[in-house]
């Protein structure tokens, strides 16, 4: 799913027939579901999407502005819970980049090894390094079967976007702050013309991250940022928050 939605992202901002690509997206998505059920192999199914996502008529004469999305995993992913916000910056003339739901999974991995460590479960250890690798595996299959096709840079690994954290948030703070500012850094790196964190309302983790991401702006040319809190309520202040913050993202 994070591959299919990740071709989505990178097709529809250009598309030149408007509903093309969701129609595709919700069409291989239902299959994927279909063959999940079934136990049956999803490879064939992300190369035949590979194929029909290929077919979408696009106009890329003009290069959209890139805004990196991070924040609380399931206010990030979930439209009902950021207000659509992923088609809201589409609408605005930008491309997303958001980071994949895997990227939890396997954080969850990194962090359950470096607690058997100090802890001397090396049995245990070595049974989440073999389901690590298993998964990371199974993963790149996957991958492989757009054939290509993705645009985007290839997903860091836990190791590398705790890397890219450790200068503002020291790795044994765990949890999803770490890695919302990891990403954003890379974000930052791989061309991201803005950076938006995308939070519940309250929500400690999302208001750790708002801070240190003004420390990594100061250290990454002044990129925009952005962080929006969502309590469940429609506010009807974030659309023009969001407009204002693409002029500044074409500006930057």
């Amino acid at each position: 799913i994070d591959l299919l939605q990740k071709r989505l992202r990178e097709v529809r901002p250009y598309e030149k027939h408007q509903g093309e690509s969701e129609k595709t997206y919700k069409h291989y998505l239902e299959k994927i579901c279909q063959a999940t059920r079934k136990s049956e192999r999803i490879s064939p199914i992300l190369k035949k999407a590979s194929a029909d996502f290929g077919t979408i008529g696009v106009d890329r004469k003009e290069r959209k502005p890139i805004i990196g999305v991070v924040g609380e995993i399931y206010i990030r992913s979930n439209k009902f819970g950021n207000e659509d916000l992923i088609r809201n910056i589409e609408r605005l003339g930008c491309e997303v980049w958001l980071p994949p739901i895997s990227e939890w999974i396997l954080y969850t991995n990194y962090t359950s090894k470096q607690r058997c460590l100090r802890a001397g479960h090396y049995n245990r250890f070595l049974a989440t390094f073999i389901t690590n690798e298993l998964q990371k595996s199974v993963e790149h299959r996957l991958t492989r079967s757009f054939n290509h096709s993705l645009k985007a840079h290839g997903e860091p690994s836990t190791e590398e976007i705790i890397k890219k954290a450790t200068p503002y948030l020291h790795p044994s703070f765990e949890g999803e702050a770490i890695l919302s500012v990891g990403k954003a850094v890379d974000f930052a790196l791989m061309g991201a013309s803005g950076i938006i964190n995308a939070m519940p309302f309250t929500c400690m983790p999302g208001t750790i991250v708002n801070a240190v991401l003004k420390r990594c702006q100061e250290t990454h040319n002044n990129i925009p940022l952005l962080t929006i809190a969502y309590d469940g309520q429609k506010e009807g202040n974030t659309k023009t928050r969001l407009e204002a913050f693409t002029y500044q993202v074409r500006q930057y």
